[in-house]
């Protein structure tokens, strides 16, 4: 079962990733920002998965299921970022004014 939640982890973070690279740090760092958050709620759900395989069976499905929805507010940050992206033409399109 943590198996396909270690698989779905490895290939939301692969696309955090690739996004991230898009992005300059200097014209986007506030989307960079938030693609840093969204990696790091991945680093939570690979905890929580620790955590499910010592936890004793009853608590199991918790720390599975807190993990699964880490990845769920880590696919919605990179989705508000890539639909910020794709709304001004791409990355090299977009430079954050303010701050």
């Amino acid at each position: 079962m943590n198996s396909n939640v270690e698989r779905r982890i490895r290939k939301e973070r692969e696309l955090v990733t690739a996004l991230d690279c898009t992005l300059d740090a200097k014209r986007t760092p506030y989307l960079k920002g938030q693609l840093r958050r969204a990696a790091d709620v991945l680093d939570d759900a690979v905890e929580a998965l620790r955590f499910a395989e010592i936890a004793e069976s009853n608590y199991v499905a918790s720390w599975t299921g807190l993990a699964e929805m880490n990845i769920q507010v880590s696919e919605q940050l990179r989705q508000k970022v890539k639909a910020v992206v794709d709304m001004y033409g791409g990355p090299d399109q977009v430079i954050e004014i303010g701050g």
